[in-house]
């Protein structure tokens, strides 16, 4: 996000006038201008900052030494690094810069446009370790499930609504120290979590974009844990008991996902019979994996292979069946656990079913 605070101050300037007044004009912009700046800056709450390791405006482009573009469209364009998604990729857009500290502070600018929404993703030696969903309406915050273990899930640690103005410039913060995370947009916006898993060094941090999203003055710092930062979570904590939950009554699958695993994060510190179930689950799906790698393998070579096995292999369409059978045990407990999640659930099959009725129909015609 470049700062330009002379722009329409030289077109007055160029029309004539006093020198006094181009000279207070002058001023009277740059001052706008530092106003601009400073307010872009937030202060940190949990984290003390330390040396700087990255302090990027990309004024001279993408630079590949600290950049490494995964999967995507990425540019930089007028002083702003801009992550398209591609259709064909199938994937959202995601590019990385190194990130390995535990404590420590990023900050940076970003600008949503259209229908689009962004990643802040931290990766850990074994893969993905934690990520903040971002997008117009709200900032959600999750520890990632352990893809080589199909006991994990991955947890909701916090979120609040938003609205986020598009096609405008946001600063966003985020702090980490040992288990806990705090994030904030604009110094309005926070969510604040904590998990054993995020107590951990760290490899990469990863932009992925859904649609189109422009970051800017992306800024790492080292750190030591905050002084006051007992003090400030205290505060934090009270607004956060205090706001509405997340609206999502206009999407009856998010509504499910988000219902299902606060049920099954509380189930699973609680619950010795459930616990028990996802275990059954797991070993299935374990043995599975075992005997037929490919189920844990994508693209359209590992999805042929799949589809021929469910028709022509005994023995994986058994192994399939323990697992469905597992799965419906366990989700049959949780939502026994937790009638207003059925609630969603019954809601949502009814929506499928409608929406393959109407599918069916219509190739009919």
């Amino acid at each position: 996000m470049k700062i330009q605070p002379y722009a329409a101050t030289a077109k007055l300037c160029a029309a004539g006038g006093s020198a006094w007044v181009r000279s207070a004009l002058i001023l009277g912009a740059w001052l706008a201008g530092m106003a601009t700046a400073l307010a872009g800056e937030m202060q940190p709450l949990m984290v003390q900052r330390g040396a700087c390791w990255l302090d990027e405006s990309f004024a001279g482009g993408l630079d590949t030494n600290k950049w490494k573009a995964l999967i995507g469209a990425w540019k930089v364009e007028d002083g702003a690094l801009v992550g398209n998604e591609r259709p064909e990729d199938h994937h959202s857009a995601a590019i990385k810069t190194p990130f390995s500290n535990i404590t420590a502070v990023a900050q940076f600018s970003f600008m949503i446009k259209g229908d689009s929404r962004f990643h802040f993703s931290l990766n850990d030696a074994g893969g993905h370790n934690s990520y903040i969903l971002v997008r117009p309406d709200a900032l959600i915050m999750y520890k990632n499930a352990d893809r080589k273990n199909p006991r994990t899930y991955a947890p909701i640690l916090d979120e609040t609504g938003a609205a986020l103005a598009l096609d405008t410039w946001h600063t966003m913060s985020v702090e980490l120290s040992g288990a806990e995370m705090l994030a904030r947009v604009d110094d309005t916006l926070f969510i604040c979590g904590a998990h054993p898993g995020i107590d951990k060094a760290k490899a990469d941090l990863v932009f992925a974009v859904t649609g189109t999203v422009l970051f800017d003055n992306v800024k790492l710092w080292s750190g030591t844990p905050g002084a006051d930062w007992a003090a400030a979570k205290s505060k934090l904590l009270a607004r956060q008991a205090a706001r509405p939950m997340l609206d999502r009554s206009g999407n009856l699958q998010e509504a499910y996902a988000a219902a299902e695993v606060k049920v099954r994060d509380r189930l699973m510190k609680s619950d010795e019979k459930f616990s028990a179930l996802v275990d059954v689950r797991a070993c299935a799906m374990e043995a599975l994996a075992k005997a037929f790698p490919v189920v844990n393998r994508k693209g359209a070579k590992a999805d042929a292979e799949k589809k021929r096995l469910a028709q022509e292999d005994a023995k994986y369409k058994q192994l399939q069946k323990d697992v469905q059978a597992a799965q419906k045990n366990e989700r049959d407990y949780l939502l026994a656990q937790a009638p207003e999640v059925k609630t969603i659930w019954m809601a949502l099959l009814a929506a499928n079913q409608a929406k393959a009725k109407a599918a069916a129909a219509a190739q009919k015609k």
